[in-house]
């Protein structure tokens, strides 16, 4: 594992530096080639062997999206595809193995999903609904186009995701050959300094292995495991902020995925206002140069909301973004005809299959599934309101914070056997909050409707 790290580390860094030379590529095929190729020798170089499950995912995908039915190809390609994501899961223990698939996985499926919204568009017959697409079309892709998108070096690590219009749109309508943006490239590889001594030091005053100690469990109190959770959840923050920086540096550095701020663009979506703007701004070169232009699409996390809340719902949407949207667009919004609670719990087992089909992840998806249900069951029974909003929002964050400790050891250990005995040692503290917490919403709710 510590090969593997040094190899995506070293790569990741490698991406980066050659940033600049990409810029510089004029010829569009001689740019889309060029990252491809620099993006299959990447995934070769960094999964080994393993590469042969990413070429069965890519061709198995072309051969749906090409072949089927495109009303019914986003199915066929998400049940693929999270099938053998499950089974890469279950076979390969390297987690930047695992990161190289998911992200494939994110890329594919969302093609598919973006061909059949595409087909439903223009089957629709209604001259509104045509005009209000027209500045949003989706290009039709090519075999190579998908093997393109699929490997391209730019978001191959670990995201963050972007959709196949925007992966067309790079190489047709880029602003990033506007200006020099080293010195956003800089402050975030700055940011991933600060984030990465933090994780170091904190990592060699608290490791894991004490979770697998039998000390741990026969000297310390329950009291005492609970709060250790504090600083390990520390560590996965920064280490996925760290992460995520570097990612994104890539983007900074090549020019990807910037553009104009009042086409208000939207974390994975990318612009989402004034799209009719783009067309002008890539025409005109002095138009384009009086507009003020960020990097809103490639943002992962809203730190406001991930650190202080105040509640979970707030946590989660400001956690890697585009993921996110991935999720909320593609699983959740395509079960219109269900009510709120399944969509949220079929989104959240989808994601559980993604991140790895593990005991630990499956108390992850159950248990924020019901907290930000109880949440809003609250919130909908009392006035959190006005002059009570900062006394609740006082309590949600506390109960917040209170859950994400107790969920640490599924996200940092992957060990089934010590997670169930890390959560008997401390009686399973917060389920049973959780269930008391149920009967009495149950119990508030009977008695306000009589």
């Amino acid at each position: 594992m510590l090969v593997s790290g040094i190899v995506y580390y070293t790569s990741l860094l490698v991406c980066i530096s050659l940033g600049s030379n990409y810029k510089k590529i004029v010829d569009i095929n001689m740019k889309r080639n060029y990252g491809t190729g620099l993006g299959i020798l990447l995934m070769c170089l960094i999964c080994g062997t393993s590469v042969i499950y990413s070429m069965l995912m890519v061709w198995g995908n072309i051969i749906i999206i090409k072949c089927c039915d495109r009303r019914f190809m986003h199915q066929l390609s998400f049940t693929f595809t999270w099938m053998l994501l499950c089974y890469v899961h279950l076979n390969i223990t390297n987690i930047y193995v695992i990161w190289l698939h998911q992200t494939l996985a994110l890329k594919l499926v969302g093609l598919a999903f973006e061909m059949c919204a595409a087909q439903m568009r223009s089957d629709t017959k209604s001259v509104g609904a045509s005009k209000a697409n027209d500045t949003d079309t989706t290009p039709e892709p090519t075999a190579i186009d998908i093997i393109s998108y699929a490997y391209f070096f730019i978001g191959l690590h670990k995201g963050p995701y972007y959709r196949w219009k925007i992966f067309h749109d790079h190489f047709h309508e880029s602003f990033g050959m506007l200006g020099d943006c080293t010195i956003v490239t800089e402050q975030k590889l700055k940011k991933t300094l600060i984030c990465a001594l933090g994780y170091w030091a904190l990592n060699y005053k608290y490791s894991k292995d004490l979770y697998f100690d039998d000390a741990f469990y026969n000297i310390f109190s329950a009291e005492v495991r609970y709060l250790y959770n504090l600083p390990h959840l520390t560590m996965y923050f920064l280490r996925h902020q760290a992460v995520m920086m570097m990612c994104t540096s890539v983007f900074t550095e090549t020019g990807f995925g910037v553009y104009p701020a009042k086409c208000n663009p939207l974390p994975g979506y990318g612009p989402s206002a004034r799209l009719s703007f783009l067309d002008v701004a890539a025409n005109s070169t002095k138009a384009a140069l009086e507009e003020e232009y960020n990097f809103s699409m490639i943002k992962c996390y809203n730190n406001e909301g991930v650190i202080m809340g105040p509640k979970m719902r707030d946590t989660m949407r400001g956690w890697d973004m585009p993921t996110r949207y991935w999720f909320w667009a593609y699983i959740e919004k395509s079960l219109v005809k269900s009510n709120k609670e399944v969509r949220s719990a079929f989104s959240l087992l989808t994601w559980t299959i993604w991140a790895g089909p593990s005991i630990p992840r499956f108390i992850i998806g159950v248990t924020l599934w019901v907290y930000v249900h109880l949440e809003a069951e609250y919130a909908s029974l009392y006035d959190t309101s006005g002059s009570m909003k900062m006394p609740w929002d006082i309590g949600f964050s506390i109960m917040r914070l209170f859950c994400l400790l107790y969920l640490t050891p599924c996200f940092v250990l992957q060990n089934t056997t010590a997670v169930m005995r890390y959560y008997y040692s401390i009686f399973w503290v917060f389920h049973i909050i959780l269930f008391i917490l149920m009967l009495s919403s149950i119990y508030l709710q009977s008695k306000a409707k009589s």
